[in-house]
């Protein structure tokens, strides 16, 4: 057995460390095999933690083919809220309150959509790793008994016809950076929503057809999804792919943790042009347009 390496180890504490070894030894035991025991005791116990059966939850998910939008999403919310709060904690030792504490953080920030899809992957979790006798305890249940009551729905703001030019020559002058503009005149050119605009990869348009075609697997019909493009789309996305060409996204985002633009980045767009709370990128530009 290695003791250590050198300066880590001196040679006293080797000298305490095979003294150690060898009263192990004189007692009949052999230290490697308890070495090897710790090892696995100490993986078993990883693989029941919280992070483990999330991650395996995920990587299930991922094979049955879920949307990669979809995929992403779960990605960012596990990352971003549920692994930090629960992820290295051993699944029989998460309390409803641990659960309960989570829900409430999100529903304190007036997320709750986001906490009810949190709730909904908890649940999940915990039901799979249940079926696989990773546990039998289930904290995550009964959480929806104690939600808060999510404000009423509104629905997204809309533009009308007498208001569109407005709009449009304040879109054409925003300050915004060539990339988020982009994502913004994409979401209108091809009245596409912002998650598939944001998620797009340059290996998706054929500029030289002018057609942008969604994989089916990115698509809740499983189907490719084939959109024509306007001159307009085609020149500023040849613009920008002299900026983000290199990048297997077409809207990369900044940092090693934010592959794409985020989700507010198209309606920040808006906002900055004065247009926060009249438009949504979600919504139509106008009735009976696009």
């Amino acid at each position: 057995m290695g003791l250590g390496g050198y300066p880590e180890v001196s040679g006293a504490l080797a000298r305490e460390k095979a003294a150690d070894l060898r009263k192990v030894v004189s007692s009949d035991a052999d230290p490697l095999e308890q070495k090897r025991s710790a090892k696995a005791a100490i993986d078993a116990a990883k693989a029941r933690t919280f992070r483990a059966a999330a991650e395996a939850w995920l990587k299930a998910k991922e094979e049955k083919g879920l949307a990669t939008s979809t995929l992403h999403k779960i990605r960012t919310y596990l990352d971003k809220d549920i692994l930090p709060a629960l992820g290295d904690k051993p699944l029989d030792e998460i309390t409803r309150t641990d659960c309960a504490d989570l829900q409430a953080s999100l529903e304190a920030r007036d997320a709750h959509n986001v906490a009810e899809k949190c709730r909904t992957w908890i649940n999940q979790i915990f039901g799979r790793a249940i079926g696989l006798g990773l546990t039998e305890n289930d904290p995550g249940s009964r959480l929806r008994d104690i939600a808060a009551q999510a404000p009423k729905t509104q629905q997204h703001p809309h533009l009308l016809e007498p208001e569109l030019a407005e709009f449009l020559q304040a879109l054409k002058n925003t300050p915004s950076r060539l990339t988020a503009r982009t994502a913004a005149w994409l979401c209108i050119w091809t009245a596409s929503r912002p998650g598939m605009v944001r998620l797009a990869e340059w290996k998706e348009f054929d500029l030289e057809k002018a057609i942008w075609t969604t994989p089916a697997a990115k698509m809740k019909m499983r189907r490719d999804f084939v959109c024509s493009l306007p001159h307009q789309a085609v020149t500023a996305l040849r613009d920008l792919h002299c900026l983000t060409g290199r990048s297997r996204w077409v809207f990369p985002g900044v940092g090693a943790k934010n592959p794409t633009i985020s989700e507010n980045t198209i309606n920040k767009v808006f906002a900055t042009i004065g247009y926060k709370g009249r438009l949504s990128s979600k919504t139509r530009l106008a009735e009976g347009t696009c």
